[in-house]
């Protein structure tokens, strides 16, 4: 039987002895799935049916829901703890709504894999978010412009720019500088995947949650709003 890499993204209680998943597939993109008794006493699977666990799954069944027939689970998960965990929920909630169903991205697969393993491993949390977004975007189509103006001129570090959505940066002119704005320095950081200070973080964090409002909508993310009484600190990351 073939097994699929997979990832899963949600669970939640099914009946009384399943679970209903949202599960991520390097092969087979984002799909719904039931694991079948796994939640009765007889089973030893349900601990190893959890988020940021790399697994390989046999399936089963053609329909919009697939049942799971076979669980390897040989890869230690990745241990997310504290605000990289909240982090990580954040990621799996993005997929969630930014994929399709039946859609294979096995490129952001990889990529997904590698931030929780950075997430793991304590590094920069801003680092980590906004780089697993920006290839995220491009991933599914909607690459930023990030080296140059929306013209094609070459971006000025010390000029200020206004990103414009599925165009890109905009010189600011006269006095309309705001919080909107941003550097050329930071856009070219982001660019070169280099390491962000303290100012081109801030910046960054706001470029990228005004690009993913365009794309998610109005509905806000359920992880940003869970996290804020929570982990005040957060919404300086995410």
């Amino acid at each position: 039987m073939q097994l699929y890499e997979c990832y899963i993204l949600h669970r939640r209680d099914y009946r009384n002895s399943s679970l209903l998943l949202e599960i991520f597939s390097k092969e087979l993109g984002r799909f719904p799935a039931i694991a079948k008794g796994v939640k009765s006493n007889r089973s030893k699977k349900q601990g190893e049916l959890q988020c940021f666990h790399p697994l390989q799954l046999g399936l089963a069944g053609r329909g919009e829901i697939r049942n799971i027939t076979t669980i390897d689970s040989e890869r230690r998960p990745y241990m997310l703890t504290g605000t990289a965990l909240y982090c990580g929920l954040y990621l799996s909630e993005l997929l969630m709504r930014m994929t399709a169903r039946n859609d294979p991205h096995p490129v952001l697969f990889e990529q997904y894999e590698q931030t929780l393993a950075e997430l793991a491993q304590g590094a920069l949390l801003d680092h980590a978010l906004r780089y697993f977004e920006i290839g995220m975007l491009e991933t599914l189509g909607y690459g930023l412009l990030l080296n140059c103006q929306a013209t094609g001129e070459p971006l000025q570090p010390d000029l200020h720019y206004h990103y414009k959505i599925e165009h890109g940066p905009v010189p600011v002119t006269g006095q309309r500088r705001d919080r909107s704005t941003l550097r050329g320095s930071t856009l070219l950081a982001l660019s070169r995947a280099e390491p962000l200070e303290r100012v081109a973080a801030q910046e960054a964090k706001r470029l990228m949650r005004s690009v993913l409002a365009h794309y998610l909508g109005t509905k806000p993310l359920k992880s940003r709003e869970l996290f804020r009484p929570i982990k005040p600190s957060l919404s300086d990351k995410i």
